[in-house]
């Protein structure tokens, strides 16, 4: 079955997408929650090269694991299990970027993971227009 990957366009289009929608969560993060004291550029800067730089290879080392592990028609064959990965390995990295980017005095724990789970989620909303985006975009790389 042919397949394709994104091209140079649609890589810039979806890492756009994610700098644009983590742009945002930093603006909302810096009105209401006081302990962030970064600015939601930084915030934004922060993620998205986290995202660039950790998603590719952890993506690949979950597949991998949920591949040693999965049998014929197990819950682990479907997409959900690795996408439920993957949205483990987010809430991980919101939770660094916060920690970096918050006055930790003022940041209780529990207020750290919750804001952690709500930018996960909101990365994972983001990921459908950037998937679509970088799937329109002009030049796909094609494989067989």
């Amino acid at each position: 079955m042919p397949g394709g990957l994104p091209g140079p366009a649609g890589m810039a289009a979806f890492v756009g997408i994610k700098f644009g929608g983590y742009f945002i969560a930093g603006k909302v993060l810096t009105r209401y929650v006081p302990a962030i004291k970064g600015s939601a550029l930084k915030i934004a800067a922060v993620r998205t090269g986290l995202g660039v730089l950790l998603g590719p290879p952890l993506t690949l080392l979950w597949m991998w694991i949920a591949g040693l592990a999965t049998w014929q028609g197990s819950w682990l064959d479907s997409g959900y299990a690795l996408y439920a990965g993957l949205f483990l390995m987010r809430v991980l990295v919101w939770a660094l970027v916060l920690f970096m980017l918050s006055k930790r005095t003022e940041c209780p724990l529990g207020s750290l993971w919750f804001h952690a789970l709500l930018g996960a989620l909101w990365s994972c909303l983001l990921d459908w227009p950037g998937y679509k985006l970088a799937d329109i975009a002009p030049g796909r790389i094609p494989f067989c």
